[in-house]
């Protein structure tokens, strides 16, 4: 008779020399491997009762394994009443650590971090967990001094250029926090923590290609976290590729299906081919918003133009988007030159002059105003699927042409009613337009 195979989860937790990597591993396979997370579970409730019956080593093992196992399957606040009882070791300490910054008790997980080190764990890796608790817990200065402890002996390795690069992110310099996170991968091609990051960072940027290639990449290691799938997601409904934007969705549901949000976005993912959600347009608007607060520090101007923004007070994109072209072109403080320069640092973040500007007047519209808005294009105004469809059948690629339509010929127009007409005349209004009356 052959023999069953032995679970790879088993192998570790029934092996007495397991330590750090091997459960870190552990936990790999558990999220990968069919069949490994309910031999966890039932290894872990074992281990459990063990931990209630046995005395000396072989309880501290028992309540070892029970608490890696609960932190595994993400019940942090179980594992920490575990391995506080095998807090005095390397390991339980270590894990302990881990547990306690995941239910927001940073502190806790300083001590028990440095405990795990004093008692013979990995220092760095200890250090750097360190620097990750006391920047969440907003002590900026006593991680950075932590970090700065090993930066030249450990600068190979990709934690302290992600640690590095997450503190840079904190201090607003996010330029060089991107080279810090590249840096992280270049090392570590698996950092999915840098990996999200830097998709994170070109998703707000608008470089959705480059956003979508680390997304995937930081999706391809397990575990994943939940918030790399929902903005891969979230991605793919931009660009229309709607059932792979389901299926990211499926997933977290598989791990937690009473997760609202996700919920949602798995419903208008499958709606997506016919309907157009608010949820989708806001969270467009929140990537947008992020995008207006990055400091123009951040970006390789020249000096010219840097001298004319520092004497106008104008310190963010979003500072500089609220400004018309005509208002910059009129300063003392730029040329030609520098006018081209900023609208081309707008127009490579999809920005442009005069974002979040009131819309004027009909009176106050004079024609050259008139002329701008009649040559931007449909999609611009956030349209839903279908309105949008209906408007580029009839030949419309900007407001202009879309203003010389009626309100016959768009509902003329299969599976267009009166929502969506609705939904046209409202967007129309913000511009101070409105359909053509009669033919």
């Amino acid at each position: 008779m052959a023999e069953s195979k032995t679970s790879a989860i088993a192998e570790v937790f029934q092996d007495a020399a397991a330590g750090r990597i091997d459960f870190l591993n552990a936990r790999t396979v558990a999220y990968s491997l069919a069949g490994e997370m309910e031999t966890l579970q039932k290894l872990t409730a074992e281990a459990q009762e063990r931990a209630k019956s046995l005395r000396g080593e072989a309880r501290e093992r028992a309540a070892l394994s029970a608490g890696v196992g609960l932190w595994i399957m993400r019940r942090y606040k179980e594992a920490c009443e575990v391995l506080d009882g095998v807090s005095g070791t390397a390991d339980g300490a270590y894990f302990l650590g881990l547990c306690r910054m995941e239910i927001g008790d940073f502190a806790g997980a300083v001590r028990a971090l440095q405990r795990a080190a004093d008692a013979g764990q990995d220092g760095f890796v200890c250090a750097m967990a360190q620097v990750e608790a006391l920047r969440r817990a907003g002590q900026r200065e006593d991680a950075l001094a932590k970090l700065r402890a090993f930066q030249k002996s450990h600068d190979g390795d990709a934690e302290l250029h992600y640690q590095k690069g997450r503190l840079l992110e904190a201090d607003m310099n996010y330029e060089q926090a991107m080279e810090a996170f590249e840096r992280a991968v270049d090392l570590n091609p698996q950092h999915s923590g840098a990996l999200f990051r830097l998709a994170y960072w070109h998703d707000l940027r608008g470089n959705d290609d480059l956003a979508l290639d680390y997304y995937e990449q930081a999706a391809a290691i397990r575990p994943v976290h939940a918030g790399v799938l929902v903005n891969l997601g979230v991605l793919y409904e931009d660009r229309g590729e709607y059932q792979k934007a389901a299926n990211l969705y499926s997933r977290i549901l598989a791990v937690d299906p009473t997760h609202a949000q996700v919920k949602m976005y798995a419903k208008d993912a499958v709606a997506s081919q016919d309907m157009y959600y608010d949820e989708v347009i806001e969270r467009r608007q929140h990537r947008t918003a992020a995008l207006l607060r990055i400091a123009l520090s951040e970006f390789d101007l020249s000096a010219r133009t840097r001298t004319g923004l520092e004497k106008m007070n104008i310190r963010t994109l979003g500072d500089l988007a609220r400004l018309s072209e005509q208002e910059i072109a009129d300063s003392k403080n730029f040329g030609d030159a520098s006018v081209t320069e900023l609208r081309a640092l707008l127009e490579s973040k999809g920005l442009h002059f005069g974002m979040g500007r009131a819309a004027p007047e009909p009176a106050a519209l004079d024609v050259p105003e008139a002329s701008g808005v009649m040559t931007k294009p449909v999609g611009e105004m956030d349209l839903s699927v279908r309105s949008l469809k209906c408007v580029k059948s009839l030949g419309c690629e900007t407001l202009g042409d879309l203003v010389q339509k009626t309100e016959r010929e768009l509902l003329d127009c299969p599976n267009f009613g009166q929502t969506s007409l609705n939904e046209i005349k409202r967007k129309l209004a913000q511009y101070n337009l409105v359909l053509k009356t009669k033919d």
